[in-house]
Protein backbone atom coordinates (compact mmCIF):
# COMPACT_ATOMS: atom_id res chain seq x y z
CA UNK A 1 0.00 0.00 0.00
CA UNK A 2 1.40 3.46 -1.05
CA UNK A 3 1.29 6.59 1.19
CA UNK A 4 -0.20 9.23 0.22
CA UNK A 5 2.34 12.08 1.03
CA UNK A 6 0.60 15.41 2.84
CA UNK A 7 1.72 19.13 1.79
CA UNK A 8 5.26 19.69 3.42
CA UNK A 9 6.46 15.79 3.30
CA UNK A 10 8.74 13.84 0.99
CA UNK A 11 9.70 10.28 1.00
CA UNK A 12 12.80 8.71 0.89
CA UNK A 13 13.46 6.40 -1.36
CA UNK A 14 15.91 3.97 0.86
CA UNK A 15 13.50 3.29 3.86
CA UNK A 16 10.34 4.92 2.82
CA UNK A 17 10.24 7.36 5.96
CA UNK A 18 8.51 10.34 5.70
CA UNK A 19 10.86 13.90 6.05
CA UNK A 20 10.09 17.25 6.27
CA UNK A 21 10.42 18.41 2.30
CA UNK A 22 12.78 21.04 3.60
CA UNK A 23 15.49 18.05 5.08
CA UNK A 24 18.69 17.50 3.22
CA UNK A 25 18.86 14.00 4.65
CA UNK A 26 16.36 11.59 5.52
CA UNK A 27 15.77 11.49 9.75
CA UNK A 28 15.95 7.92 9.92
CA UNK A 29 18.72 6.80 7.39
CA UNK A 30 20.42 9.85 6.89
CA UNK A 31 21.07 9.31 3.15
CA UNK A 32 20.87 12.63 1.27
CA UNK A 33 17.78 13.59 -0.87
CA UNK A 34 18.22 15.56 -4.35
CA UNK A 35 17.78 18.56 -4.15
CA UNK A 36 16.48 21.26 -6.90
CA UNK A 37 19.43 23.12 -7.87
CA UNK A 38 17.35 25.83 -10.58
CA UNK A 39 16.48 27.93 -7.46
CA UNK A 40 17.64 31.45 -9.49
CA UNK A 41 15.80 33.94 -7.78
CA UNK A 42 16.38 33.36 -3.75
CA UNK A 43 17.00 36.58 -1.44
CA UNK A 44 20.53 35.62 -0.84
CA UNK A 45 21.12 35.30 -4.93
CA UNK A 46 19.42 38.77 -5.63
CA UNK A 47 21.83 40.34 -2.56
CA UNK A 48 24.68 38.95 -4.23
CA UNK A 49 23.71 40.30 -7.50
CA UNK A 50 23.29 43.85 -6.60
CA UNK A 51 26.37 44.01 -3.96
CA UNK A 52 28.27 42.66 -7.06
CA UNK A 53 26.94 45.81 -8.90
CA UNK A 54 27.58 47.69 -6.00
CA UNK A 55 28.69 51.68 -7.49
CA UNK A 56 32.07 53.10 -5.52
CA UNK A 57 32.53 56.08 -7.28
CA UNK A 58 28.49 57.76 -8.07
CA UNK A 59 30.06 60.29 -10.77
CA UNK A 60 30.82 57.48 -13.67
CA UNK A 61 26.58 57.69 -13.71
CA UNK A 62 25.22 59.83 -16.04
CA UNK A 63 21.33 60.52 -17.20
CA UNK A 64 19.04 57.75 -17.33
CA UNK A 65 20.93 54.96 -15.26
CA UNK A 66 18.86 52.79 -12.99
CA UNK A 67 20.02 52.44 -9.73
CA UNK A 68 18.40 50.54 -6.65
CA UNK A 69 19.06 52.37 -3.59
CA UNK A 70 19.93 49.74 -0.75
CA UNK A 71 18.14 49.72 2.92
CA UNK A 72 20.16 50.85 5.92
CA UNK A 73 21.90 53.47 3.98
CA UNK A 74 21.61 57.72 3.75
CA UNK A 75 21.02 59.48 6.50
CA UNK A 76 20.05 58.72 10.06
CA UNK A 77 18.92 60.04 13.54
CA UNK A 78 20.74 58.03 16.22
CA UNK A 79 17.79 57.79 18.75
CA UNK A 80 18.22 57.72 22.99
CA UNK A 81 18.67 54.12 23.02
CA UNK A 82 21.28 54.58 20.06
CA UNK A 83 19.56 52.48 17.35
CA UNK A 84 20.02 54.14 13.71
CA UNK A 85 16.61 55.42 12.20
CA UNK A 86 17.43 55.66 8.41
CA UNK A 87 15.69 58.67 7.13
CA UNK A 88 15.90 58.60 3.22
CA UNK A 89 14.10 56.45 0.84
CA UNK A 90 15.52 52.96 -0.65
CA UNK A 91 13.98 51.41 -3.67
CA UNK A 92 14.71 51.87 -7.37
CA UNK A 93 15.26 55.52 -8.68
CA UNK A 94 16.23 57.00 -12.54
CA UNK A 95 19.68 58.99 -12.71
CA UNK A 96 18.48 62.61 -13.39
CA UNK A 97 22.08 64.53 -13.09
CA UNK A 98 25.21 63.85 -11.11
CA UNK A 99 26.18 66.41 -8.57
CA UNK A 100 29.49 67.42 -6.84
CA UNK A 101 27.97 66.06 -3.93
CA UNK A 102 25.53 63.61 -4.71
CA UNK A 103 22.63 62.31 -7.21
CA UNK A 104 19.78 63.98 -8.91
CA UNK A 105 17.42 60.76 -9.09
CA UNK A 106 13.69 60.37 -10.11
CA UNK A 107 11.78 56.96 -8.71
CA UNK A 108 9.06 55.28 -9.80
CA UNK A 109 6.63 57.12 -8.33
CA UNK A 110 7.75 60.44 -10.44
CA UNK A 111 9.72 62.31 -7.53
CA UNK A 112 12.70 63.60 -7.31
CA UNK A 113 15.04 63.04 -5.06
CA UNK A 114 18.67 64.16 -3.68
CA UNK A 115 20.67 61.22 -2.81
CA UNK A 116 23.43 62.33 -0.46
CA UNK A 117 26.68 60.83 -1.68
CA UNK A 118 29.77 63.00 0.38
CA UNK A 119 31.15 62.39 3.10
CA UNK A 120 29.68 61.17 6.51
CA UNK A 121 29.33 64.02 8.69
CA UNK A 122 27.22 65.39 11.95
CA UNK A 123 24.24 67.72 11.22
CA UNK A 124 24.36 71.74 11.52
CA UNK A 125 21.18 71.87 13.50
CA UNK A 126 21.13 68.53 15.93
CA UNK A 127 23.72 66.26 17.23
CA UNK A 128 21.97 63.10 16.77
CA UNK A 129 21.28 63.88 12.89
CA UNK A 130 24.02 61.97 10.71
CA UNK A 131 24.53 63.23 6.95
CA UNK A 132 25.68 59.56 5.40
CA UNK A 133 26.04 58.80 1.46
CA UNK A 134 23.59 56.31 0.43
CA UNK A 135 25.04 53.11 -0.94
CA UNK A 136 23.41 52.62 -4.71
CA UNK A 137 23.92 49.53 -7.11
CA UNK A 138 24.17 49.88 -10.34
CA UNK A 139 20.59 48.13 -12.02
CA UNK A 140 20.83 48.98 -15.80
CA UNK A 141 23.50 51.72 -17.58
CA UNK A 142 21.26 53.66 -20.14
CA UNK A 143 22.29 53.69 -23.52
CA UNK A 144 22.79 57.41 -25.23
CA UNK A 145 19.42 55.98 -27.73
CA UNK A 146 17.90 55.63 -24.30
CA UNK A 147 18.57 59.25 -23.02
CA UNK A 148 17.93 61.50 -26.17
CA UNK A 149 21.11 62.68 -26.08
Amino acid sequence: METKLKRGQKLCKNCNTINGVRSFNCKECNSPFTMNKKRKNTPANNAARINRNLIVDYTTLSKGDKIKVLKGSGPYYIGESGEKQYLGNSGFFSVDNVLSNGIMAVSKYGSIEFLYMGQEEKSNILDNIIRSPYKIALVHKANINETGN
